[in-house]
This record gives structure tokens, C-alpha cells and sequence, in this order.
């Protein structure tokens, strides 16, 4: 076995109990020879000797300069970000994001401009106004075309997974854009750019730089999603990474007609990997770094097992430290298991290396009391907690694959989950494009039939509700421009500018950001169970939320707040919307709160005893945020 110098494999302290036990003639010494042990996931420790032979030698990994120093000043930190829970994140499709739909009929057809990599650029302001400081951006490559869901193939079916979508090319851009692109060309191939030209996947990957590197410019940070399976075209013409049944045949995803699942194991039995599977997913690492990409978000993260996870995860740190990973796993089966799909571990992907998940606030609307919400909390800050290193999960209330939370309970509601998701712990605020203004995601095309067509297929296939991943559609958004200014002051109290965003109310702590991400988080008992009340406390700064997660009615109920002083004054720092929220101070050291539906409010208050005075089984703590 290689020697393998300056790579930090993670192990856990049990591993080398057990090799010892399954392995009497191989020593801890003789294994610590080859890798530097540091903590690793005991789930690993069954076949962790095959498994080295897989991450190791490292010597075949050649170290990438992140490109992200093209932008001079910027450096990735999203690693940080996301496990210190600072990330606030907008969902982005690239074909969408910023296409120009002329006749209204919300789909891009003729000569109209579907969205691509050097348009989205002029929304980038846009979304950094609102405080998002990071992107998750949903597949760029290629659909595939055999047995395609809609007319320009789904984002989750790539035809090829290290190249581009051509589709996603400007040939026609600004002068600016295009000098900038020409130059990466030129730095990528050694050949000046003579035509900006589609079919040559090299301008793809120049035009994709150049948005990443305005992203960069802005402080954005990327996410590229790394599609779980592969369309039936790439199955066909790669059967030896493919996963087959006990009958013979392909593994196909319930409900996804259009793609065909990837074969991690070449034996499963003695847990040897696919090295085709895993050769590919190292070249997807390769890519994503070179082309600027902070992190990765895996689609469907239980669809590899951890060992396949280990060995991608310490080969992208080889490369970059700060390289960010965010696993779609759920913490409950609450809709699996889907056929031909493993269940969801969330804690075995965290221990493996994996930073941020998804968790279940998806189901937050099912919900009908405050106590669920904060049992929910209370069980992933155990689990944290239980790994002791910091681990977050994204504020998914609604993802891609969720409906439209406006079709829930209006712009009252996604203000609410707003609000509500920017107080909460180890939560990084998540949204998905559109959403931010009220977008229904409801279109006119849905299951109609087109001439055009990019696929085999002419029936633009549409999920109801959801963000089209389908077709070329039209530029996201709705009619609710109200919630884009609760978005930029929700998070704006996370970014520590609220003062310079909000010119209404001021603030008087100077760190809301650490009250935020690094306080604790204090339950405080109502009367009413639909009332969620809690309050956010570090170094005596508080920050009390206060909201009726009841979206058909007004609510009212009895507040207490150990410590609160008979002459605190309760101003809301949040944006007044819907019904009036009122709130009295009662001086006995609670208060009454009357609440529209849907109302959230956040009061700053000078209580820098709550923590010392509440109930110990009233307040959670995330640990290990200060590694």
C-alpha cells in the first residue's frame, strides 16, 4: 500500500478496535503507516481495509488550484459557511433563471430566450440585494433524449455527466461578457475564440466560469446538484456502471420513467466499489473545482452507500478543504421507501464527511403544533451534538421537489416559513427561485402538447406546483413583491446589516449573526399550542420569534418570558403583513400575543437573564461551533 503524505483521511477512534478484531495480523501501527487517522464513521469499519485500497493512493490525485482565485479577493469558505449555518441559499436553474418569454404563454419557444449562463448574470444583484449568499444550481448538463420527461429533457436525467448542456450557451452575448469568456477560453484551450459557438463544449465551460465568477464578484457562492442516476441514453451506452434486479433488469426510480440507476458496488457482498462508478464521480469533483464550484449538492444521497461517499468526499477535500457537501437525505422515511432506493441515514452520511442535509421541514405544514417543531429541533441538535463536529441542515420547507408553498397558504405563509426559518438553529435559510415574489408555479402548458421538441418526447410533462425541470420555461417569479422585502430582512439580521437594510426600526446588538447561528434556543411555554414562541440568546443578546403557524385563523394566548422586564417595549423588527399582530406586556414577566394567520414577528429585548432563569429542559444547544 502507498504511503500516502499530507491527506487527512477520517477515521473513527472505534476503527482500529475493529480492524484489530477482524484483522488480528494487521496492526494499528501498520495501518496508520499509510493514512493519518482522525475520526471516521464506525459504519465504515466492516470492510475499511478494501476501502483504503480504494481512497488510497492518493498519488493519482492531482491537487486543482480552486478557480475561484480567478476573482481576486475571493476565497471558498462554503464548508464553513454551511456547517456554522451563515449559508442562505436560492435554488437556480440556469435554463429558466433569466428567460424572456414574449407572447406570454409562459413557455420559451421560436425566437424567444431561454435562460443561459451569461443572462442569469443580470439577475445576480437581484439576488444578492435580498441577502442570499449562496446558489444551489440544479443540474447544467445535457438531458438525455430517449424516453425524455417534457421537451427539453429533465435536469436529473444527464446524458452526459462532465460535460455542459450546449442549451445553456449564449451565442450572442454583450461585448463585456464576451471578452471576459474569450480569455477564459483562451486560458482553458491555448486557442483564441473565434466563433461562440454551442457545439463546441469548451465554450460551454468558458460561459459557465464567467458566471461563476461574477457569482464570486458578489460574494455568491455555488452549489452544483450532481444528478443521483443518468438517462436512459447514458445507461445504454455505459452498461458497466449500471444497476440491474435479481430479474436482469435495469433499476429504474419509481415514478422516473426517463432514467436508470447507477451501480456503486461491484460486489456488494464484500463492499468493493464500482471503479467505473467511482472513476466517474472523481472526474465530476475534477470539474465542478475546475470550473469555480464551491461545493456539491448530491441528489438523492442515499442512493450511494457511505463508503462510496467517503472516498469522493476526502478526494474533493485533497483538492479543496473548504469544498461544501450537501446531502438530499431526510431524517424520517415520511414518503419511502420509493422503490429500488436505499432508506434515508442522515447520520451515517454526516459522519462520513458530508456538512449540511436536508432534513424534514418539507413536512413543517403537516404539522399542527408548536411542540413538533420543537421536537424536530431538539432531535437534530441531539444528533449534531452526538457527532460532535458541526453539522447543519438547509431550511427545506420547500424544495424543487415540493409544491409551491403559496399553494399551501399564500404570501402570508411563505412569510411566515421565511421568518421562522431564519431564527431557528442549525438551520441554513433555503428558497427556491421564484418563490421569493410568490410564484405558484402553476403554468398553462402543463401536458400540452408542441411541434418543438429537444427529446423523443412532445408533451411538456410538468409536475403541478413545482418548478419546472422540464422544459424551457419562462422566467421564475409572481406577483407578491411583499415578500421579497420580509426575505431582506429576515436575512439581513443573519448578515449583520439589518440597520443598513431596514431604515424603519434599528437594531441595537451589533452580532445578531452569532445570536442567530451560535445561540441557544429557548422554548417558551404558551397556553396556546399553536403559537410557536421561542427566543435566541448568546453572550445576554436575545432575540425573541414569536408566530401562528395556523393559516386559517387568528390565534391569541399567554407568553412566558423569564426575565422580561415590565418596561420592555416590543417593537417588530419583521415587515407588518396580513392580519395585525398585537402584543401586551403584562408585567408579571409574560406577555399576551394576538396573532393574524400566518403572522411572524421577531422583537429584539433586554433579557440577558432568560437563559439562567428558563427551564434546563426548555433549551437546546448546538455544540462544536467554535472548531
Amino acid at each position: 500500500m502507498t504511503k500516502v503524505q499530507n491527506v487527512n483521511i477520517s477515521l473513527s477512534p472505534l476503527l482500529t478496535q475493529t480492524i484489530a478484531n477482524k484483522n488480528p495480523e494487521k496492526t494499528t501501527e501498520s495501518i496508520s503507516q499509510n493514512v493519518e487517522i482522525s475520526g471516521w464513521s464506525p459504519m465504515l469499519s466492516e470492510s475499511i481495509l478494501a476501502q483504503n485500497q480504494q481512497i488510497l493512493p492518493l498519488k493519482q490525485v492531482n491537487v486543482i488550484t480552486p478557480s475561484s482565485i480567478r476573482v481576486q479577493g475571493y476565497h471558498n469558505d462554503l464548508k464553513y459557511m454551511l456547517t456554522h449555518n451563515r449559508a442562505n441559499i436560492l435554488a437556480v436553474i440556469p435554463r429558466i433563471m433569466n428567460a424572456q418569454d414574449k407572447d406570454g404563454n409562459e413557455l420559451i419557444q421560436g425566437d424567444e430566450v431561454s435562460g443561459n449562463f451569461v443572462n442569469a448574470v443580470g439577475r445576480l444583484d437581484e439576488i444578492k440585494n435580498l441577502g442570499f449568499n449562496t446558489q444551489h444550481i440544479l443540474p447544467i448538463h445535457p438531458p438525455g433524449k430517449i424516453h425524455a420527461m417534457g421537451t427539453a429533457g429533465s435536469l436529473y436525467a444527464p446524458l452526459d455527466f462532465l460535460t455542459l448542456d450546449p442549451e445553456l450557451v449564449d451565442e450572442n452575448p454583450p461585448k463585456e461578457a464576451w471578452d471576459k469568456i474569450a480569455q477564459l477560453y483562451e486560458q482553458k484551450t491555448g486557442k483564441k475564440l473565434v466563433k461562440m459557438d454551442k457545439n463546441d463544449p469548451e465554450v460551454a465551460f468558458a460561459q459557465c466560469k464567467y458566471y461563476i465568477d461574477e457569482c464570486h464578484k458578489r460574494g455568491i457562492r455555488l452549489l452544483l446538484d450532481l444528478p443521483s442516476c443518468a438517462s436512459v441514453d447514458f445507461a445504454k451506452a455505459h452498461p458497466e456502471m449500471m444497476a440491474v434486479g435479481a430479474d436482469g433488469k435495469e433499476k429504474v426510480p419509481q415514478g422516473w420513467q426517463d432514467i436508470r440507476m447507477l451501480r456503486p458496488f461491484e460486489n456488494e457482498e464484500t463492499r468493493e466499489l464500482n471503479k467505473d462508478v467511482l472513476d466517474l464521480h472523481k472526474k465530476y469533483v475534477d470539474m465542478a473545482i475546475d470550473l469555480g464550484f464551491d461545493g456539491i449538492r448530491a441528489d438523492v444521497g442515499r442512493a450511494k452507500p457511505v463508503e462510496f461517499w467517503n472516498v469522493i468526499i476526502n478526494y474533493s477535500h485533497a483538492k479543496d478543504p473548504q469544498f461544501a457537501w450537501l446531502a438530499e437525505t431526510y431524517t424520517h422515511e415520511d414518503a419511502s421507501p420509493q422503490l429500488n432506493m436505499p432508506y434515508d441515514r442522515p447520520q451515517e452520511l454526516l459522519e462520513v464527511g458530508f456538512d449540511s442535509y436536508y432534513g424534514q421541514y418539507h413536512i413543517y405544514n403537516d404539522w399542527t403544533t408548536a411542540q413538533q417543531l420543537y421536537d424536530y429541533v431538539k432531535e437534530n441538535i441531539d444528533m449534531n451534538n452526538e457527532i460532535k463536529e458541526p453539522k447543519a441542515l438547509i431550511g427545506s420547507f420547500a424544495t424543487h421537489d415540493d409544491v409551491s408553498p403559496m399553494l399551501y397558504g399564500g404570501a402570508p405563509w411563505v412569510m411566515y416559513t421565511t421568518i421562522l426559518q431564519s431564527m431557528l438553529p442549525q438551520v441554513n435559510p433555503y428558497m427556491t427561485d421564484g418563490v421569493q415574489t410568490g410564484d405558484f408555479y402553476i403554468f398553462p402548458y402543463d401536458h400540452a402538447l408542441v411541434r418543438d421538441t429537444l427529446t423523443d418526447n412532445h408533451e411538456c410533462t410538468v409536475h403541478t406546483g413545482r418548478m419546472d425541470i422540464f422544459n424551457k420555461s419562462r422566467k421564475p417569479g409572481g406577483n407578491f413583491p411583499q415578500i421579497a422585502e420580509v426575505v431582506k430582512s429576515a436575512l439581513s439580521l443573519r448578515n449583520n446589516n439589518y440597520n443598513e437594510v431596514n431604515l424603519n426600526h434599528k437594531l441595537k446588538m451589533n452580532n445578531a449573526q452569532d445570536v442567530i447561528t451560535k445561540g441557544s434556543f429557548i422554548v417558551l411555554p404558551t397556553n396556546n399550542p399553536e403559537i410557536v414562541a421561542f427566543a435566541r440568546h448568546k453572550d445576554g443578546k436575545t432575540l425573541l420569534f414569536i408566530g401562528n403557524r395556523n393559516v386559517n385563523k387568528a390565534v391569541g394566548g399567554t407568553i412566558e418570558i423569564p426575565g422580561l422586564k415590565a418596561e420592555q417595549k416590543f417593537e417588530n423588527l419583521m415587515p407588518a403583513y396580513g392580519e395585525e399582530c398585537k402584543i401586551q406586556n403584562n408585567k408579571d414577566g409574560s406577555i399576551t400575543a394576538e396573532l393574524g394567520k400566518s403572522r411572524a414577528c421577531v422583537f429584539e429585548i433586554d433579557d440577558a437573564d432568560i437563559e439562567k432563569l428558563s427551564n434546563p429542559q426548555n433549551i437546546m444547544q448546538q455544540h462544536y461551533l467554535n472548531q
